[in-house]
């Protein structure tokens, strides 16, 4: 993984408050490197449980799991070459963000 990378994910979190982990910066920062990702592929890369990626994509997503207000960094979709999957990628507003602080 870029340390580059990972240095403006950490970055992008901190200008947003709240309870960031380390692993929130690494999916970021994975994304950021390879695009859109299964959550298998995020497990793989960075050697996190299933239910881990899950909770940490949910969190960085629009809506936490608790139906409270995410982070709005990251967006899921359905895997168009495989329904029954998910793609985590940045949103819009993540793409923003990052943008600003890598222009920084």
């Amino acid at each position: 993984m870029d340390f580059r990378k990972l240095c403006s994910a950490l970055r992008l979190l901190e200008t947003q408050g709240g309870d960031a982990r380390i692993a929130d910066a690494q999916i970021i920062a994975l994304l950021m490197e390879r695009g859109p990702q299964t959550y298998e592929q995020l497990c793989s890369h960075l050697a996190l449980s299933n239910s881990a990626v899950s909770r940490t994509v949910q969190r960085l997503s629009a809506i936490n799991r608790k139906g409270k207000p995410g982070f709005g960094l990251v967006a899921v979709e359905r895997d168009p070459r495989e329904g029954r999957r998910y793609l985590a990628l940045l949103s819009q507003r993540g793409r923003v963000f990052l943008d600003g602080i890598e222009a920084s």
